[in-house]
Order: structure tokens, then sequence, then C-alpha cells
């Protein structure tokens, strides 16, 4: 079976199955988050936390080397912890998350407002994406899709099943936030509206706010993006398991004609 990382030591060796869209040597956003994400999950379990909110700041690109996360206590409160996970390519920071940590309080209140829950289409009733879409990226080989609304392959919001297929750490499981991080990374180009033949678009940070543990490995993603001004633009989405919803995702994010990137570059 594949793996996105093997463990050397105390560092992670991103293999092929890392690449990403714009380059298959440069590490997927979905593998950056995701291994931030193991040692947050981690802390978290030794806290007895429950994680309710994770930001990410990818600051730069990183080819497919090995990587070590660092991580430090920010706040250590008795109700909320803040943590901060740094993962370090040598001595080159290429992205940190913030993770808030709260204390399980074993109860909470009724709704009076809220609507009953409408249950999505199951996986299995969903259609895969065209075998072109699927290529995007060799990582995205490694994660089973299922549509049920809209498409990949066409601008507009759609909602997607994924699952990680591969291991993200050689001879580790994936637990369900791990499958719920990585599959967030991918809101921007469920919910794309561009012509990516024209447009360049990146999301330099995301933000998942969690109102439940996920419980599954498949984790749904209803997506859709808005554009400002200046190359603005914002993607929000929601996160269900096959229970329902647990989380609302916000990316902030970037276009650029790809003329004039070509010509920034030249």
């Amino acid at each position: 079976m594949s793996a996105i990382f093997r463990p050397e030591g105390q560092q992670f060796r991103a293999t092929e199955h890392a690449g990403g869209p714009w380059s298959p040597d440069m590490l997927q956003g979905s593998a950056t988050t995701a291994l931030m994400t193991r040692e947050v999950e981690r802390l978290a379990t030794e806290s007895g936390f429950v994680v309710r909110r994770l930001t990410f700041d990818l600051w730069r690109p990183a080819g497919l080397r090995a990587f070590r996360a660092v991580s430090e206590l920010l706040r250590d409160g008795r109700k909320a912890k803040t943590l901060q996970v740094r993962l370090m390519d040598g001595e080159t920071e290429i992205g940190r998350c913030t993770a808030l940590l709260t204390a399980p309080s074993g109860e909470s209140p009724t709704d009076p407002f809220a609507s009953p829950m409408a249950l999505d289409k199951a996986p299995e009733a969903g259609s895969p994406p065209p075998a072109f879409a699927q290529k995007w990226s060799r990582y995205f080989q490694n994660v089973s899709v299922r549509l049920i609304e809209g498409a990949l392959e066409k601008p507009g919001p759609a909602a997607a099943w994924m699952r990680l297929d591969a291991a993200l750490v050689e001879g580790e499981p994936n637990t369900p936030l791990l499958q719920a991080v990585q599959a967030a990374d991918f809101a921007s180009g469920v919910a794309q509206i561009v012509d990516m033949r024209d447009w360049t678009f990146i999301n330099p940070e995301i933000s998942l706010y969690f109102f439940r543990p996920p419980e599954s490995e498949w984790i749904l993603i209803r997506a859709a993006t808005r554009v400002g001004a200046n190359g603005a633009g914002l993607t929000t989405a929601t996160l269900s398991d096959l229970k329902g919803p647990f989380a609302e995702v916000m990316q902030a994010m970037s276009f650029e004609r790809r003329e004039a990137a070509q010509a920034q570059a030249s």
C-alpha cells in the first residue's frame, strides 16, 4: 500500500504520492496540512482536550523532501489551550498550524431554532469524476471521490465525498480528523469558478471550525467560492461525515491571470 510520507527518525519523508497539482515534485497542500494535524491530534489526545479550530498558514512551496513538525504550547488553560505546530524543511518553515483545543463538558444544549438535518446521498450513491480530473495531481490519484452535486471539471458550487486511501504516514491508520483536514484543502478545487487554462488560484491559508469531532473516513465537502476585488476570493465549505455536518471551512483565495504570472516570472 502506498503512503504519502515515510518516517525517518524524527522526520517524515514525502514520497512520490505527495506530489501536488502545480508540479509533481512539489508537496500537495493537503499533505502539508494533514501532517501538521497529525501532531495536533497527538497532543490533543494526550491532554484529553478536543480540537475546535485549526488555522493553517501555508507560507512556502516545498519539494518532496523530509520534514519535521515542531510544536509549542502557546496557552495552557483549564478550559482552552492554544497549540502551534510548525512544519520545517531543514531550517526553513514552510507552514504553521495554530490549533484551539477545549475541554469537553460532556453535555450540549438543544438548539431550539435548528432545522431537522437532511441526510445527503451516501458515497456509494455518488459518481466518480472524469479520469482526467482524477489525474490533477499524484496525491489526488490516492483519493476516492464520489460527486453528488456539480462537477469538478466545470465551474460552480459542488459537493463531493472524499477519502484518502493511501496512509498519510506509512504504518499508521488515517483518523477521521486527518481525513477531514486533507479533504478540506480541496474545497477551492471542488468549488472552482474559473477556467484553469486562463487563471491560477491559491489559498495561502485555510481555517476549520469544528462543532463536533468527525467520525468516519468518508468526508463530504459542500463548497462555494466568491470573488471580490484585486484578485481576492473566498471559499466556504461545510464538512459532513456519515452522520451529518461537523465543521465549517474558510479559505482566503488569490486569483491571477496566467499571462500576468508568466510576465512576472520572465
